[in-house]
């Protein structure tokens, strides 16, 4: 359960962030469409009122625009990624609110003591920037939903303080959009949402069934396919780099007395604690596998023979010198070792001879090492 509400919580997070940066990408254009209609805006009211104050308001606007401008060259040149881009979402809401707030409070300054036809004009250019806002801003839906609010919600107010029939009307119409505005975000808010968790679930459940495709689910560590091709990719880097390359081949010795005698648990207990011996005792450059029943291989880089027999030597007596534990009882293994190193780069054929020897080691009278 903590798991699933785990992931949950992840997901939510890389779906903000994406919105986010949906966001910054595409709304962009939205500060200099704001300029062109605050400029047409203050050219239609030019003739009807004192030039200073359009001038002071399309002043705070363009001040309001270049830092808004800032915010997105700073982002872009930052370029985030990941968590880092939810840092970005705040001053992104910040700037928004105050461009917001100039026009929906600033156009009720401007045209309160105008006629009704330009208060008319005023409310239906603030509808247009709003239905521009819910359309640019419905990635996140409190941004659409706050900026629209801000834009119609104070001319709206102010309809209704004059109290005649046309404010009522017009306020009326305002209550409309606003709440069929707010319908709108939902809609498209919780569509977009769903898209993005969707992505990421998808692209999480790709990633786990790769990792289930290449690894073995008794033992945690590679399957055969996987090891292949992990020890191809580390044999050709040797290959490349005149660096030796040396392969170990392991089996448990009598497994299927041990099976028979302590039962099965038991058995998976041995190979569980053959595989963590390995990840212990090997580097993290070389490459480990289980590529069959009981028998596990090691891929040495960078290794000649006879450094890789004293690796052997070491996972034998290691094997051999602590028994496993399981249900308060103890019982020894012990394991068959073959080695080979090869100057050819040729996996198949390392991987032969050291089978071949480890082979030679079973027929010797097990637990020891054997060159090939």
């Amino acid at each position: 359960m903590s798991d699933l509400i785990n992931n949950h919580e992840s997901f939510d997070e890389n779906v903000q962030s994406d919105k986010l940066k949906l966001l910054y990408h595409q709304s962009f254009p939205a500060i200099f469409f704001s300029l062109i209609a605050a400029s047409i805006y203050v050219g239609i009211l030019w003739p009807k009122m004192d030039s200073k104050l359009l001038f002071i308001w399309l002043s705070v606007i363009v001040i309001s625009s270049f830092l808004r401008l800032f915010l997105f060259l700073t982002y872009r040149h930052k370029n985030p990624q990941g968590d880092e881009v939810l840092k970005w979402e705040r001053p992104y809401f910040i700037t928004l609110m105050i461009s917001s707030s100039i026009w929906g409070i600033g156009a009720v300054l401007l045209s309160y003591n105008l006629s009704f036809l330009y208060q008319t004009i005023t409310y239906f250019i603030l509808m247009g920037m709003a239905g521009s806002a819910l359309t640019v801003y419905s990635a996140i839906r409190y941004f659409s939903v706050s900026a629209v609010a801000i834009i119609l919600l104070p001319i709206t107010l102010w309809f209704l303080f004059l109290a005649d029939s046309r404010s009522i009307m017009m306020s009326a119409l305002g209550i409309i959009f606003m709440v069929s505005a707010y319908r709108a975000t939902l809609v498209l808010s919780d569509t977009l949402h769903f898209s993005y968790m969707l992505t990421h679930a998808l692209g999480r459940a790709k990633e786990e069934a790769e990792k289930l495709a290449s690894i073995d689910m008794l033992t945690g560590i590679n399957n055969r396919r996987a090891f292949t091709e992990l020890a191809k990719n580390q044999v050709e880097y040797c290959k490349r780099h005149e660096y030796p390359v040396s392969a170990i081949i392991l089996d448990a010795d009598h497994f299927k007395n041990i099976n028979d005698t302590y039962g099965h648990a038991s058995g998976d207990a041995a190979l569980q604690n053959l595989s963590n011996i390995l990840q212990n005792l090997t580097r993290a450059s070389d490459v480990i596998g289980r590529i069959g029943g009981e028998e596990f291989a090691v891929l040495l880089t960078s290794t000649n023979v006879k450094d890789a027999m004293l690796v052997a030597e070491k996972l034998k007596n290691w094997i051999a010198d602590n028994p496993v534990h399981i249900d308060d009882e103890y019982f020894s293994m012990t394991v068959s070792i073959g080695v080979a190193s090869d100057d050819k780069y040729n996996l198949e054929l390392l991987l032969n001879n050291a089978d071949k020897a480890m082979y030679k080691a079973k027929r010797a009278g097990r637990n020891q090492v054997i060159c090939f």
